[in-house]
Order: structure tokens, then sequence, then C-alpha cells
């Protein structure tokens, strides 16, 4: 059977995209995922997303050496149907009204605010999000430290802009995580028009006369092809979308020549732009117990597997505060996360002490890195170089030091100030920005939020157009986070399922 649509990546977007184009019950739809079915018992525990580091559910990315050292930063992303919304911390949040009027600066239209808004709004209709009730009681006194400092914009960080902190609303019902797999492709999994392959990696896109007919795929029912009679998208993600263009046929000339790829489409920018959030985790001991050091207790074992209560039930990044680096500025350019144990080495090593993090992030990034491969076998995991705190004017270094010292300051301020007994990492004697930015390239990571490999513009300043289609190819759309000219303030999520719900509305829009 030929399909009307082929979707390649089973993430947040992908998710929407199936949902949305098959619900006419007539579009015959084909969603292909490199993963399996989410069944690991820990993608339903909302704590229990780094117990999916490293393991089948996972990508397993590493990164280049960052920060002019030999620092490379680990990389989990989502390989399983939901993609990274089955194993990220669950923060719901739109991102910053100056986000999208930049975006439609860059485009040119149909990206402001005014834009995206109403869609934001009607996905909250469609996820499961609040406040979750399963959180430490540190987390308020954060919030309210945090106030003290920085001030505070309003009830909620959703709706308009924000500057302040508060408790995150997250993607939890009733103790489990409700993540856009679970909102949106679960309803939809028993359409007879939406066929669902999974464990089969895209080695290519078919591309006949300058037109997207279908792909090839390899995997667990072997090396098989399927076509599409109306157009692919592509929903891999920021690493593995520009991977499978460059593949394709599709990315700068000289590298598909290098790489033995014919040349389908001339398009510099593919791969280019990598933006992602660098953050770096200051560890404050605490003068108790209290913490989420024992989380896996048989004491809240029971309380969780019993009454979904406890740690278990905690998203881990509990609490959130954005501030200005820079009183110039127009817009927050640096988060706080809150979470009350000990992040250690990127949470792949368990708490040693009793403390609670501050996670430091640059939220609004001027460094740009690339994603590219070196081979065009699929085998082959992408080359990934963010090009952390590369921008000329170091502003990235810049945000980064004042947003350690903002934690600093708000774990000096009561009422959280009451339960910390010392700083515990970097430590309260490095305190020359010389040593402190040392410290930070040596323990530098990312919240996970790669994005702009695939970004909108025109034909000379981005891979797709405001529509989302592939320059230079018809019936090719892009779909996730690669296309964000820049990467939204925060959690970028829901921001990825409003792209992917315009995406659906510019395909549906097309085909009538």
């Amino acid at each position: 059977m030929i399909n009307d649509y082929i979707i390649v990546g089973a993430g947040t977007a992908g998710c929407v995209l199936a949902d949305r184009l098959s619900a006419n019950g007539k579009n015959r739809v084909l969603l292909i995922e490199a993963g399996g079915k989410p069944r690991n018992p820990f993608v339903n525990v909302p704590a229990g997303f780094t117990k999916l580091f490293k393991g089948r559910n996972d990508w397993n990315y590493q990164s280049e050496p960052q920060c002019e050292s030999s620092r490379s930063i680990y990389i989990p992303r989502g390989k399983m149907l939901g993609g990274s919304s089955n194993m990220n911390a669950l923060i719901h949040q739109w991102g910053h009204p100056s986000d999208f009027d930049e975006w439609a600066r860059f485009v040119g239209s149909d990206w402001g605010w005014s834009d995206v808004a109403p869609v934001f709004q009607k996905l909250d209709n469609e996820l499961e999000h609040g406040a979750n009730r399963n959180t430490h009681p540190a987390a308020t006194d954060f919030v309210i430290s945090a106030r003290e400092i920085i001030g505070n914009s309003g009830d909620s960080y959703n709706g308009g802009a924000f500057e302040g902190a508060w408790i995150v609303e997250s993607n939890i019902h009733n103790g489990k995580r409700h993540s856009i797999y679970h909102s949106h492709l679960v309803p939809a999994l028993n359409r007879p028009n939406l066929v669902i392959m999974t464990k089969m990696m895209v080695e290519s896109l078919i591309i006949e006369h300058g037109k997207a007919v279908g792909v090839v795929m390899n995997g667990a029912q072997g090396r098989l092809s399927a076509l599409a009679k109306a157009g692919v998208i592509v929903t891999a993600g920021a690493i593995e979308t520009p991977a499978l263009l460059i593949r394709s046929g599709i990315g700068d000339g000289a590298l598909l020549q290098k790489l033995g790829v014919e040349v389908t489409v001339n398009s510099k920018h593919v791969g280019q732009h990598l933006q992602d959030h660098p953050m770096v985790v200051p560890v404050f001991k605490t003068n108790h117990n209290d913490t989420y050091k024992a989380a896996e207790s048989p004491k809240n074992l029971f309380k969780y597997l019993f009454w979904k209560r406890g740690p278990l039930a905690s998203n881990v990044a509990e609490a959130i505060a954005f501030a200005r680096s820079n009183p110039k500025l127009t817009a927050p350019d640096i988060e706080l996360i809150f979470a009350p144990f000990e992040w250690r080495e990127e949470a792949l090593k368990p708490p040693l002490v009793d403390g609670f993090a501050i996670g430091v992030s640059v939220v609004a990034p001027h460094s740009r890195g690339s994603v590219t491969v070196s081979t065009r076998h699929v085998e082959m995991a992408p080359k990934i170089d963010f090009g952390l705190f590369s921008d000329s004017e170091g502003r990235d270094r810049k945000a980064i030091l004042a947003g350690v010292e903002l934690a600093r300051k708000v774990a000096a301020q009561a009422p959280f100030s009451t339960q910390i007994s010392e700083e515990y990492f970097p430590g309260a004697h490095i305190n020359d920005y010389e040593t402190l930015f040392a410290e930070i390239c040596q323990n530098v990571q990312t919240v996970y939020h790669p994005a702009g490999t695939c970004r909108m513009g025109d034909k000379e300043q981005g891979v797709v157009s405001s529509n989302l289609k592939v320059h230079g190819c018809e019936q090719l759309w892009v779909a996730d986070a690669s296309v964000m000219p820049t990467l939204v303030r925060g959690h970028p999520n829901a921001a990825v399922a409003m792209i992917a719900t315009r995406a659906a509305e510019f395909i549906t829009r097309e085909a009538r």
C-alpha cells in the first residue's frame, strides 16, 4: 500500500503530526521510529528519567570536546515512541514572547507571538499539566527567596512575558508521566489509517525529480522502502534530522561530495547553527538529611507504588527562576533550576551528600555549533559540536558567571538559606571569575535542548521556509526543534508540539 504521508521520528513532533494527519480517517499515515515501544517501567515514574540514561531507550550521544577543554558532554535523547518527551523532566513551558517575535523578524512572517499563542492555548487544553503536588518543601522556599532578589512578573510563567520564580508546571497525571506520547499518539493507535513501524532506522529519503516520494529504512524488519504520495515529514530531532538530510543529498555541497553522496540540494545551513542551553550545577549542602538522596529507599518505593506520592513522583526539577544578567536586556537570559538532591555528573552517578542543586543555565545563548556526519552509513553517530561559550563577545560566558552569582545569592537568602550549611560545589572559596569559569568548563553540560540545525529562513539563510518546507525539494517538510531560528528561553517540549501542530495545518492546507 502506498501511504499519503510518511513521518520520520516518533518523538514529540512525530506524535502530534501522526495524530493530526490521521484524525480525518482518510489520510494513510506511516510513522517510523528507530526505537521501540516505551515499555521500560521508569518511563512512567516522573523521577525515573535518569534511570533511562545510557539504556536501550537512549540514543546516548556524546559531544565533541567543549569549552577549550577535554570535556565531552553526554547527550541523552529518547529512542522510543514518544522520544524525549518520555525521558525529560516534564516541564511545561510555552517560551517567552520575545523568542517568537525574534523568529518572525528572522523568518519574515507567521511565527510571532500573536501567531503562536493561540496554538499554545489549544495545546494547553490537550496536555495534562499543572503544579506538581509532590514537591519538596524547599522548592517553595527557593521560590520565595528567588523572588526576593529577582522580583516576580505574575502567577504563571506561561501566557506572556515572565521574570521571577515559580513551582514548575509539569506533565504529570495521578503521579505518573503524561507525555505527548500519552496525550496524542496513544489515542490514535487504533486508527486503521495509521501504521507505526518501530525499530526501523531511516537510512535516506527517496527523492525523484525534485520531490520526496519515500524512504529507505533498515532494522527489525530488514531493509525496506516505503512510498508516500503526498510527501515526507522529518521529525527526527535536531541531531538526526540534519544527519538524514545529509545522507539524502541535502546539505553543503562540498561535504556531500566528500561523503560520496550525490548533491540533490546544495543547502549550506543543514546541520549548522546548533544551539543548546549550557548549564552548570552548583550544589549546596543542607543542614539536615531531608533531601532526595534516599529517593530509592524502601520507604519511598512503597510510598510511590501504593500512593504515587513521595520523591519518585517528583519531576526532579521542581522550581525554576528566570532573570536578566544585565538590566539593559529586555528579556531573561539566565535560568535557575532547583532540585532537592545533589545532581552528580549529569545524574549518571548517585548523590554522595545531602544537598540541594541549583542548575544555572544560559537560556538565550549566542554561541553556535554544528551537527554533521563523517560517513553516509547510518550506524555511525553524527558528530555533535555545541560550540559552547564560543560567541565572539563572550556574552554566554558572562551570563553563566552572573547566573552562578545569582544562585549563590538565592542560597544565602531566607527562607531558603535556613536549610543550607555550605556551598559544596564549586565551593565558596572559588570566587574570582577566571577560576570559576575554569570550574564551569570542567563540569559544563547542557539542559538537553538541542535546536536550530535546520532553521527556518529564506533560501539564503535557512533550510526550510516559514511553512516548514525544505527549500529546493517538493513534498518534504521538517517539523521539530531543528527548525527553530533561536532556542526558546526555557524548556522547549511545548514549543516543539506547537511547531508540529502548525506543520499539520500547513500540510493540510496545501493538500486541499
